[in-house]
């Protein structure tokens, strides 16, 4: 993969890069430092919907140590795996919407994931344990994993709550919005930790074309996309790479027919950000909502994505941007489960949570 940029020699034309910004001095006191990272964060949210960032302070704990720690989480033996399995593919488990979903749960049989939510950090509040959606988060046995694991998997949610408050708190003021509309909507939000591997298919084994799309052609080679082109649902997503490549965005460029995609170069020390469909609607679109893809590469592959999520009880309604057209408020809650029960891992579930709101 490149280094995020490409040039398109027939034209002569330098195509788009991914911004990257250092954010450090969102968590400093510099008020000039600020408002220059708060001018990035926007042109990278207003443009192209994507960027990379570095500059969190390293006592957040969300490196990749710490991730090297989580994701021994697939080491486990395979009697432990489907104890945390999702009702959907183990009958004998009771949760459904946190936990792990196996190879099994898609027809290309290329990745597999394990989905943590807010109670490994903090005690959900009482009005919302009814909710699927606040469902507690099926833990391995600790004498199978390193001692430290639960610890660390603690801190680096609330590393990846912190990162993204930040982020949403430059946002506010770029759009000269309260900057207390996004941080009411994100107290006791459930946001989801994900650990993601996509494994090295066997030796001779092909991919699968499960679904349209999914095999296609680069530069005259055949490859597989690990994740087909798609847009989050959400608001923010924070992703963790872990060092190997496969990410793309798709760019609009006027000056060119067509789009093109372009690489996200993965940082060890720092994330890739991107923000999903929601966030576009709710700001006017405001904030683009960028299609990306993962391109397979032959190898093992990890990722840890954190998807920034309200309390499903946040109603989503017009902010008060200029020019904003009007639409028809709506609960969170009602919105991330219709979406998310679209998603091979929770297909057949949209009838266990009836909406909330109207």
């Amino acid at each position: 993969m490149s280094s995020g940029s490409r040039s398109d020699f027939k034209t002569g034309v330098r195509l788009a890069e991914i911004p990257f910004v250092d954010i450090a001095p969102l968590f400093a006191a510099d008020e000039r430092a600020r408002e220059k990272v708060d001018r990035e964060i926007a042109r990278a949210a207003f443009e192209i919907g994507f960027m990379t960032i570095t500059g969190h302070p390293n006592s957040l704990r969300a490196g990749p140590e710490e991730r090297a720690v989580l994701l021994q989480l697939f080491d486990l033996p395979q009697s432990e795996q489907r104890r945390l399995w999702k009702r959907n593919f183990a009958p004998e488990n009771t949760h459904l919407y946190r936990g792990w979903f196996p190879l099994s749960s898609s027809g290309a049989r290329n990745r597999e994931g394990f989905e943590i939510g807010p109670d490994i950090l903090r005690v959900l509040p009482d009005d919302g344990t009814d909710d699927l959606l606040c469902e507690p988060t099926p833990l391995p046995d600790p004498a199978l994993l390193p001692a430290e694991w639960l610890s660390v998997a603690r801190a680096y949610y609330g590393a990846m709550e912190s990162i993204g408050q930040r982020i949403l708190a430059s946002l506010s003021r770029s759009l000269e919005i309260d900057e207390r509309i996004f941080q009411d909507a994100f107290d006791d939000g459930i946001s989801t930790l994900r650990l993601l591997h996509y494994p090295k298919r066997p030796e001779g084994e092909p991919a699968v074309e499960d679904l349209p799309g999914r095999i296609i052609e680069i530069d005259g080679q055949s490859v597989e996309l690990v994740a087909r082109a798609h847009v989050d649902s959400g608001l923010l997503t924070v992703l963790a790479q872990c060092g190997v490549g496969g990410l793309q965005a798709r760019h609009v460029n006027p000056r060119i027919a067509g789009n093109e995609w372009i690489d996200v170069p993965p940082s060890d020390d720092g994330f890739a950000i991107n923000f999903g469909g929601l966030m576009e609607h709710w700001t006017g679109g405001r904030v683009k909502a960028t299609e990306h893809r993962v391109v397979g590469g032959g190898q093992n592959r990890f990722s840890v994505p954190f998807f920034f999520e309200p309390r499903p009880s946040t109603r989503i309604a017009p902010l008060p941007i200029p020019g904003t057209r009007p639409f028809k408020s709506f609960l969170y809650g009602d919105h991330l489960w219709a979406t998310t029960t679209k998603f091979p891992e929770n297909f057949g579930l949209a009838h266990l949570r009836s909406p909330r709101g109207t």
